[in-house]
Order: C-alpha cells, then structure tokens, then sequence
C-alpha cells in the first residue's frame, strides 16, 4: 500500500513568464445575464458542465452553506460573478464559481433540504418543491451574471487566466487545472500510465494527491516527443502537448517506451533515481523534476540491452555526476531554460554512452 506524505514531489509555486507574441495575446469575454431557471436548464441539458473531478471533492459545500446562498437568492442579496470557459464544441465548463453553480442546481432538483438559515428560519427543512409557489418564483427568476472566456481566446492566456482566477481554499497544481480544461480520452491515459508498476517503482512509489505524479507522466510524453524543439515555460510547452492530443491515446510504442525505461530506471536505482543525495547520505524525500528529466529521457533513448551487468557503473557514475557542479546547475536553478533542459539530458547520456551504452537521443540545438 502506498502511503501518501512519505515521500513527495517537488513543487515549485513561482509562475513561469507566458512566451506569446503580443499580436496573440487575445482574450475574448461575454458576459451574460441567467435567471436560475435557465442556469437549471442548461445544465441538465450539458450545455453547461459541472467538473465532476476526484480534487474537489473536498471543495463541495455542506448542506448549511449551499442553504445561506439559496437564502441569499430569497433575499435579493447580490452574488458573486461566476466565470466559464467556452470549449471547442461550444459547451460551458465552470471555472470559478462551481459551488455557488452546484449548490444551486443541487437546490432546484431535490438534493437537499435547507438548513441553517439565520433570516428565513421558517423554511429550514424544506426542499425546493416544498416551498410556496411564490418562493420558487423568486428563487427561478434570480438573476445570474455569467462571464464566459470564449474559445477564440488564445488558448496559452485561457489557461493563465484560470490559474488567475483559481481561488479555492487550497490553490490548484497546474496538472489540476489541467484536468479540468483538457478532459479527454489522453487525460484519461495519463491516470492510467501514472499507475503503471514500473512508474511507480521508479519514483519510489511515492503517492501525490495533487496530480503531480500524472504531470510527470505528461512531462516524459512531451519531451520524449519533440525534445529538440523544447523551449519554455515548460507549462505552455506541456499545456500544448496536451491540448494537442487531447483526443487521443498516446501511441502503443511509446506507452511501450515510457514503461520500459521506468523499467529499467526502477531495476539498476530501486526508487532513488530522481532524487538528491543529501549530506547524510540519504535520498532527498522530493522527487526531482528536473534530474528527471535528465534520466528517463536519457534510458528512453538507451540501448536497454547493453544495460545489464553494468548496473553498480551506472549507479557509480549517476552519483559522480549529481555531484558535478556543471551539472548541479543543470537541474537545481532557472531548469526550465531550454539551454539547461537540453544540457541535463545531453550530459546524462554522454555518462551513459561512456559506460558503453548507446543511444539513438536525436541531436539537440547547441548552446
């Protein structure tokens, strides 16, 4: 059983600068104004998708505050903008506002009963259709302001604004925002690969709840793909790669790659190849992203069968070169420059291929 909050992955919070020319930066917004009624509607119709996502279940409102926003809606008090981002086939997905969304379309279609109201306490315990005719008029005919960030938007600023706008109790890791924005049959094989056996034994069997271990997936997917025409932020390269495939599953040969270099990874470091020798001598408790890179990418590339019999000299030489200052930059400041990013794995191999192990890694820009 995998214990969450043994090890980890790490992390960084500092927003990476948007590379999008300045005639591209275009976001188009609509406002519209919704009677609750029609938001009902729409929702029932799945003109409007509610994000039924495994992360938010601990966003979801209990019954006592979806009740006060309902009681709001009696008393005219104003609610809050909700935004939506419009998808290719014309759908609305609810970026922010979903609670006040479900727990309003919760109300109208019998999912709960109000309670802990402080003004109307006559109506606590009622459900919608318990209430006066008059009641669920005034409740229906609500007015709605809706902002919908249409799909003419450059889809690189879309997602800038989302994560602008992500203002949840606890912020929301860039790969969760993803999977609210690029749903979809390659969403769905990211889960499925991030629980691969040989994935797991390669990152020591750590368990992210934040979605970070699928991002590591992705990470490998994008770069493996197009690793010379890489360059950052790696956010818009990897929201890119995903947008792009969103439709499809990633191919049989290169799940088959993925998985046997996490193989071969997880055989010759039993879990520690991405992370950092501390002073003691133990393995950092952070999986890093970067070293990474550096080594799935170069045992992709590898000749696998020249591997065996050489495991102690791989192990040897990948602490020798951890160790290296010119390579402690590579993966430990600015690691998504394109310079670095390509420069860690172009060393890693180099180390690889003097071990006799060659490699089919395709040429890389120069410095």
């Amino acid at each position: 059983m995998e214990q969450e909050g043994q090890n980890s992955l790490d992390f960084e919070d500092n927003p990476e600068p948007l590379d999008v020319a300045a005639s591209e930066r275009k976001l188009v917004t609509q406002p519209y104004d919704y009677s609750v009624d029609q938001l009902t509607s729409h929702v029932e119709k799945r003109k409007i998708l509610l994000m039924e996502v495994p992360y938010q279940r601990e966003y979801v409102w209990d019954d006592a505050k979806a009740s006060r926003l309902i009681e709001s809606l009696l008393l005219n008090v104003p609610i809050p903008v909700c935004y939506f981002a419009e998808d290719e086939d014309g759908t609305w997905e609810v970026i922010d506002g979903l609670q006040r969304v479900q727990s309003i379309v919760r109300f109208l279609t019998g999912g709960f009963a109000l309670r802990g109201l402080s003004v109307l306490t006559e109506l606590n315990g009622k459900q919608f259709s318990e209430l006066s005719a008059r009641d669920q008029r005034r409740v229906e005919s609500r007015t709605l302001r809706f902002v919908v960030i249409t799909d003419e938007s450059h889809p690189d600023i879309k997602f800038d604004v989302f994560e602008r706008l992500n203002t949840g109790a606890v912020k929301l890791a860039p790969h969760e925002l993803r999977n609210c924005i690029y749903r979809g049959t390659f969403n769905d094989a990211l889960k499925e690969l991030a629980q691969m056996e040989n994935f797991r034994k390669s990152i020591g069997r750590v368990k992210d709840s934040r979605m970070r271990d699928e991002e590591m997936v992705l990470r490998f997917l994008a770069l493996h793909n197009n690793l010379p025409g890489y360059k950052p932020p790696v956010t818009q390269f990897l929201n890119e790669h995903m947008r792009r495939n969103r439709k499809q599953r990633p191919s049989e040969e290169v799940v088959t790659t993925f998985d046997t270099a996490m193989l071969y990874i997880a055989s010759v470091f039993d879990g520690t190849a991405f992370r950092i020798i501390q002073e003691d001598g133990k393995p950092s408790s952070n999986v890093n992203r970067a070293l990474y890179d550096a080594v799935s990418l170069s045992f992709a590339f590898a000749d696998k069968n020249s591997i065996p019999g050489k495991e102690a000299r791989i192990i040897e030489a990948h602490h020798e070169l951890i160790d290296d200052p010119t390579f402690q930059v590579l993966i430990g400041r600015a690691t998504a420059d394109r310079t670095r990013m390509h420069g860690r794995v172009r060393k890693y191999t180099e180390m690889l291929t003097s071990l006799g192990i060659t490699s089919s890694l395709p040429v890389l820009p120069d410095a």
